[in-house]
């Protein structure tokens, strides 16, 4: 059952549910289904293989369907997991806090709030949070594209940064993994004869790195690096876990292409180098229906007098998936606060009231689009 905001985020927050930790975030998709039943949802989870359940939670009976977006996981494994805690000055700590537990206690109070003003025969409203989006959303991309394409526009509860942004613009992200294999051996007697993986690899991630083009808003980073066995042993294997980002999908089999040419290269005779391309977020920008959700929410945000602004970012989210279906989109009803994906995540606490009014505002005028 909802108590009171604060109550529910420290609640959801003091669960730990890294995107690797099944269990645990299967807790915190028990305790959101038992919320959003309080509030007359119908709930349902949907088992994953790898990752917990994805959960789907629906009420009314209208043809045109509004769908809300967040994920119940975080990039913290219950290991260094920071329980939520007050530090003064209005903040506090907490793993997930705004990325995005925040978001999805602001999701079910703003419904609290709006339901009421909302013609459930008209409009079914449709929440979908889902488990594994800290890494590529692999299991819930398909029921998150599924839903979208039942609906008329969605509405993502991740952060709103420091200062109250919104937007409509993500960057597509991709992963690959460059492994490379040498032929290792005594770095004294024998490296004559071998062939450093580790030396093929930083060659290779040297020219990778000269494929950001900051023209065309093209990025890339390698950012973890493994190999080698000791320090007096030729590397016989290093590996390379790295990202590509950019905002024009198109661009994605252009640099796919250019890494894989790239990584053809034998920089050092002998060693082998292997591409793998992995989880991927499409990129979104704004379009014209998201441009009109866009304006409503500046328009809100004015009559509550508090400024909102939206920007393009760089961040990858579940929002550009539901953008896939051709929808208008809108993200950053959640929560403000700073130094996420960091053990120092903190949220300000009086942004809580702020994003429920505006989202609950958010949900009532955009059914009304319907």
């Amino acid at each position: 059952m909802l108590t009171t905001p604060l109550e529910s985020l420290k609640k959801y927050v003091d669960q730990p549910s890294g995107s690797h930790d099944r269990e645990d975030v299967a807790k915190v998709a028990a305790m959101f289904a038992e919320d959003f039943q309080s509030l007359g949802f119908e709930t349902e989870l949907i088992p994953g293989q790898e990752y917990g359940p994805v959960l789907k939670a629906a009420i009314g009976t209208g043809d045109k369907q509004l769908m809300l977006m967040g994920h119940m996981d975080t990039v913290f494994p219950r290991a260094v997991h920071v329980p939520f805690t007050e530090i003064g000055d209005g903040k506090a700590l907490g793993s997930g806090s705004i990325d995005m537990k925040g978001g999805d206690v602001v999701m079910l109070y703003a419904l609290q709030k709006a339901l009421p003003k909302v013609d459930l025969k008209k409009v079914r409203i449709c929440a979908v949070l889902n488990p594994d989006e800290e890494v590529g959303s692999p299991e819930s991309h398909k029921t998150i594209l599924e839903t979208a394409r039942q609906s008329f526009a969605a509405l993502s509860f991740e952060p709103c940064s420091s200062d109250y942004r919104l937007t409509c613009a993500r960057k597509g992200v991709t992963s690959v993994r460059i492994r490379c294999t040498g032929i290792p051996g005594h770095s004294g007697a024998q490296y004559k004869v071998c062939a450093s993986a580790i030396q093929a690899l930083c060659a290779h991630i040297t020219q990778l790195y000269a494929l950001r083009d900051d023209k065309r808003d093209i990025s890339f980073n390698a950012g973890l690096i493994s190999g080698g066995t000791a320090e007096n042993v030729v590397a016989p294997e290093a590996v390379a876990d790295c990202e590509f980002r950019y905002f024009n999908e198109q661009y994605k089999p252009e640099l796919m292409q250019k890494i894989q040419a790239i990584c053809a290269m034998e920089p050092v005779p002998g060693v082998k180098t292997e591409v793998t391309f992995g989880a991927s977020h499409p990129a979104i920008d704004l379009n014209e229906k998201s441009q009109r959700l866009l304006d409503l929410a500046l328009g809100i945000s004015e009559k509550q007098g508090q400024k909102r602004y939206h920007e393009k970012t760089g961040g990858a989210g579940d929002i550009s998936i539901a953008g896939q279906a051709g929808i208008g989109v809108l993200d950053g009803l959640g929560l403000a606060g700073e130094k996420m994906h960091t053990v120092e995540e903190c949220v300000y606490l009086d942004s809580l009231p702020k994003q429920i009014e505006f989202a609950a505002e958010m949900i009532r005028e955009a059914a009304d689009l319907a």
